[in-house]
């Protein structure tokens, strides 16, 4: 009688195999191993170029840094740093915020702020990032600032959408995310039909 043969110890390094793959894409003809993609998603959307520095992807990560950094800072010279707050009441509902956030930790001292002077307590950074008492002191910014807190304010919004699209990258590498290998080839005859060229159609011969 045949003996029956055990478990197969083959499973783990199938599933070490397959956590690979999930990591690597080709971008240019090469493999690029994106490490966890999480992580890095995480560490690109706290600090600009973080994430692929991780990555080992260096330049790139000079590249975002250098760019979402400048963004930032030039929209809040421009606005002497009173364009990023957090603040929802009945002075003003400041939904630029929400992409001004997409930066990372540069806006997170907003919310800190907010949530200090919400729960009663003095913000702890002082004046910095606090959004205004009254609409009187925030036409007294528009007017100190002349256009620069509006231009402030689109400046470090578009720093934070910029920082988004990073995070994407970060995430999925330069191409868009990588099909599972089981919708890749599902064994479908008819898929593999549609990825043939047509064969030219013979003209009839005169006779």
């Amino acid at each position: 009688m045949a003996k029956a043969k055990g478990p197969t110890k083959t499973s783990a390094p199938r599933g070490r195999a397959q956590a690979e793959d999930d990591r690597v894409v080709i971008a240019d003809g090469e493999p690029l191993d994106l490490r966890n993609r999480t992580l890095a998603a995480l560490l690109a959307w706290l600090i600009p170029g973080a994430g692929h520095f991780y990555q080992q992807r260096y330049f790139k990560s000079a590249v975002f840094s250098i760019s979402v950094f400048s963004t930032f800072m030039i929209g809040m010279l421009l606005a002497s740093s009173r364009c990023v707050y957090a603040s929802w009441n009945g002075t003003e509902k400041r939904w630029q915020y929400a992409l001004q956030a997409g930066v990372g930790l540069p806006a997170m001292p907003a919310a800190l702020q907010a949530w200090s002077i919400r729960n009663g307590n003095p913000p702890p950074l002082g004046s910095f990032m606090v959004a205004p008492r009254s609409a009187t002191d925030l036409d007294n910014w528009n007017r100190e600032t002349a256009s620069g807190f509006d231009m402030g304010t689109l400046y470090t919004m578009i720093a934070g959408l910029l920082n988004l699209l990073v995070v994407f990258d970060a995430y999925a590498g330069p191409l868009p995310p990588p099909v599972p290998k089981k919708r890749q080839g599902t064994g479908d005859p008819d898929d593999d039909e549609t990825d043939q060229p047509a064969a030219p159609k013979k003209s009839a011969g005169k006779g």
